[in-house]
C-alpha cells in the first residue's frame, strides 16, 4: 500500500476513534446534566465543554487536518484515561474498562497517524 494510502487510512481510523470517543463523552455529560437537573451549574459547564469537543473534531475532519485530528484524538485519549482513573477510584469496573479501552485505542491511532505522516511528509523546521 503506498504511503499516501496508509496516511489516509490512518487519518480516517484516528478521526473515527476521536469522534466516537468525543460523542461518548458528550453523551455521558448530557446524561449527567439531565440527571442532575438544569440548575446544577457544574453539570452545565461540563456539558458545554463536552459538546464543544465533538464539534471541533468535525471541523478538523472537514478540513482533513491530520494535526488537528491527532490533537483531538490525544485530547480525547487523555479525557478517557482520566475517566478510567475515576472509575478505578470509584471501584466501578464498567466506568473503568470502557474509558480505558477508548483511551488506548485513541493513543494507538494517534501513534499510527503521526508515524504514517512522518514517512509521507518531511518535518517542517521553521
Amino acid at each position: 500500500m503506498p504511503n499516501n494510502e496508509k496516511t489516509a487510512r490512518a487519518f480516517w481510523i484516528c478521526a473515527t476513534i476521536a469522534a466516537i470517543s468525543a460523542v461518548v463523552s458528550a453523551s455521558f455529560a448530557v446524561a449527567g446534566l439531565l440527571g442532575a437537573g438544569i440548575h446544577d451549574i457544574f453539570a452545565l459547564y461540563a456539558a458545554s465543554r463536552s459538546l464543544a469537543i465533538p464539534l471541533v473534531v468535525l471541523i478538523f475532519l472537514g478540513f482533513r487536518s491530520r494535526g488537528g485530528i491527532a490533537a483531538m484524538a490525544l485530547t480525547m485519549g487523555l479525557v478517557q484515561l482520566f475517566d478510567a482513573v475515576i472509575g478505578v477510584l470509584s471501584h466501578d469496573p464498567s466506568k473503568t474498562y470502557g474509558p480505558l479501552f477508548l483511551a488506548l485505542m485513541g493513543f494507538v491511532s494517534v501513534t499510527f497517524l503521526l508515524r504514517s505522516s512522518e514517512r509521507f511528509e518531511p518535518h517542517n523546521h521553521l
